[in-house]
């Protein structure tokens, strides 16, 4: 009988696989539940019953539900170690499906823990602390540490922790196209998420479309439509919202049959941003109802945050201020508890625009209380950035506008000491890092293989004029600025704001050096 059964699900396994690698994630999640229901009666099918089990949670975690997929990669985990040396060898694999799970619903540190663990397995170095210079592991154990790497590096990306994101990401691409190129379009696309977020939105484009390409060549449609999100939030980023729209319906044209829950999601919240850039509030509702409306089973915490602010912009923009406040509050709060603290003052600074459209004088108020200490970390981010373009880049996209907002809202309030005291802070000079200072997150040196600022192999051997023209970022570390004596009295400029801007973000505002305004 039981010969009989394991036919059976050895026959489901391999269509759910099937059905899987044709981009058709729930009726794969079926077949595997059927294989790992006909073999759980079986213990001479044990291990098929587990293989059946890895299968049905990677496909839960694709459609979006990552508590279901948590639980069974943990149980598979259990049994790897109560049999180390007849199911050890599964554990890398289910690493990294249970760290993409514990990523979408906030447990950072959890997922990093788990990838760590995955390339102290492959790479045989008892540690796996790097950021992945030198991993060269070649036959078996090639994929799985590619997709570590890769994985490692969008940890990276989601916290916001830019300087670190971008040697992860850089080290994937030159891995994946070491020992697989016809792989290299999720570690391309993480590149091109990168430069899009730090400001650098040619090479953003070019490297985008180059993952895409890679992608579709090799059929993975999950990717592509990843992909394509990236793009579309480029082509909205630069004024050309057509554009992003017809590639986000694009991708829902794919990923609502699919069931892929979470890219569905996205896309809809992304529709509903460019709905209300139109003008048409009623539709940015619907829309970010329906993507809540996805997300909200899975406990997609995140996601779901980022997707809180739109729905408090949208409310505000209805008039319903107190629902927005609320909303507002809740996702910074999130943000706080999963570890984002420039996530945190990023919606601090959506809140205060908010609050600066109003104009009475309590509601500029708290605008002015929120908008201070956030711009002050979201320009502090630039230091940690060892390449000057990188830096000034981040200056003019994404600090600017923040310390324009701060800057407009003191002198709406009449607070001429405040505004005194920002103009004093911004004309301060960028120090060079001194030689006593602490250590560079990276040494100054050229990043691997110039992948960033020169044309990176890819799956046809080069990936063309993709970058070229992109301008060589001169590497040199800065310290954050120091701290402004106004007065010999030992008076700093904005003590309060800055004191207040790292304990709300837990991001470190300015160096602790003092020097003298006068």
């Amino acid at each position: 009988m039981s010969e009989q059964v394991s036919r059976i699900v050895t026959d489901l396994v391999a269509a759910g696989i099937e059905r899987f690698e044709g981009g058709a994630p729930r009726a794969a999640h079926a077949l595997f539940d059927r294989a790992a229901r006909a073999a759980e009666p079986y213990p001479a099918l044990a291990d098929q019953y587990l293989q059946a089990l890895i299968n049905r949670a990677a496909a839960a975690g694709h459609l979006g539900d990552h508590p279901a997929a948590i639980a069974t990669f943990e149980e598979v985990l259990a049994r790897c170690a109560a049999e180390p040396e007849r199911l050890g060898g599964l554990r890398p694999a289910v690493l990294i499906n249970l760290a993409q799970s514990l990523l979408a619903t906030g447990a950072f540190e959890a997922a990093e823990s788990a990838l760590t663990d995955c390339r102290a397995l492959l790479t045989g170095d008892g540690t796996g602390d790097g950021d992945g210079d030198g991993d060269d592991t070649a036959g078996d154990n090639a994929e799985p540490l590619m997709a570590a790497l890769v994985a490692l590096s969008t940890v990276a990306i989601q916290r916001e922790e830019w300087e670190r994101a971008e040697r992860l990401t850089l080290a994937a691409l030159e891995t994946v196209t070491r020992l697989r190129p016809d792989l290299v379009g999720r570690a391309l696309m993480n590149v091109a998420t990168v430069a899009l977020a730090t400001g650098r939105h040619g090479p953003a484009e070019d490297l985008a479309e180059q993952a895409l390409t890679a992608c579709e060549a090799g059929g993975e449609q999950a990717g592509a439509a990843d992909v394509r999100i990236v793009l579309a939030q480029l082509m909205a980023a630069t004024g050309r919202p057509e554009q992003a729209e017809a590639l986000l319906h694009t991708v829902l044209a794919h990923t609502g049959p699919a069931g892929l829950t979470e890219r569905t999601s996205h896309a809809l919240e992304l529709l509903g941003t460019l709905a209300a850039a139109r003008g048409e509030p009623a539709r940015a509702e619907e829309l970010y109802a329906r993507a809540h409306a996805l997300l909200e089973p899975f406990d997609a915490t995140p996601a779901l945050t980022v997707l809180t602010v739109r729905r408090a912009e949208a409310a505000w923009r209805a008039g319903r201020t107190e629902e927005a406040d609320g909303l507002l509050s809740h996702a910074a709060d999130t943000f706080a508890a999963l570890g984002l603290g420039l996530r945190r003052a990023q919606t601090h600074l959506v809140h205060a625009a908010l609050l600066e459209h109003s104009g009475a004088p309590r509601d500029l108020a708290r605008a002015l209380d929120l908008a201070v200490p956030a711009a002050l970390t979201v320009d502090a981010v630039r230091y940690g950035l060892t390449a000057g373009r990188r830096r000034e880049r981040w200056r003019r996209a994404v600090a600017e506008p923040a310390l324009a907002l701060a800057f407009r809202l003191a002198a709406r309030t009449r607070d001429a000491r405040l505004v005194a005291q920002l103009i004093e802070v911004q004309c301060a000079t960028t120090p060079v890092l001194r030689e006593d200072g602490p250590v560079p997150a990276e040494p100054a040196r050229p990043a691997p293989a110039g992948f960033l600022d020169e044309p990176p192999p890819g799956p046809d051997g080069t990936l063309g004029a993709a970058l070229a023209g992109a301008e060589a970022a001169a590497v040199l570390p800065v310290a954050p600025p120091p701290r402004l004596l106004l007065t010999p009295a030992g008076e700093v400029a904005l003590a309060d704001r800055i004191a207040l801007a790292e304990q709300r973000y837990g991001v470190p505002v300015r160096d602790e050096r003092q020097v003298p305004t006068w």
